[in-house]
């Protein structure tokens, strides 16, 4: 019996030790969080498939970039950040094995710059700071209304819809 508790110690750290290092909060991480919204410039980016064949010349952390906005009015900022933090917060947990994502954040401040990689299909947020990969969030496919009316009231076109399994 002791035998068995001695064995099976090592395999429950382990677990334990895993499941501390994964269990951390589904949060935007503070620097990026803090570039987020003191930014002096923000884009607002369409990634992925063009709904048109054309030549792309600019990418988003490895992915085309479709179009891209540049955000200046304060409430329309203020509505992006706001549908992003209410999708974090409603996903509990929740990501598919998938990642094809569809928008982009891009914000400065203080000569540091976040990038947000949203798939709002697969649940995922990819944060980078200063080019560097900091944390996945998960996220709701709640926000990406927002986002799409943001990019199409800015004349960017929007990617290819995911087709949908049957």
């Amino acid at each position: 019996m002791n035998r068995q508790l001695l064995l099976s110690l090592p395999v429950a750290l382990v677990i334990g030790l895993s499941a501390q290092v994964t269990g951390q909060k589904n949060k935007i991480p503070d620097q990026a969080r803090a570039i987020l919204e003191n930014a002096s410039q923000f884009e607002l980016l369409s990634i992925g498939q063009d709904p048109s064949p054309k030549i792309r010349t600019e990418e988003f952390q490895g992915w085309p970039v479709i179009g891209k906005t540049t955000v200046n009015d304060p409430n329309a900022r203020k509505r992006l950040i706001v549908a992003l933090d209410k999708g974090i917060k409603e996903n509990r947990g929740e990501t598919m094995k998938c990642f094809n994502p569809r928008h982009g954040i891009r914000v400065t401040h203080d000569e540091l710059t976040a990038d947000f990689l949203i798939c709002f299909e697969c649940f995922q947020v990819m944060v980078y700071v200063t080019g560097e990969k900091e944390q996945r969030v998960l996220i709701t496919d709640s926000p990406a209304p927002v986002f799409n009316q943001t990019l199409q009231q800015a004349k960017v076109p929007l990617a290819r819809e995911p087709e949908r399994k049957k």
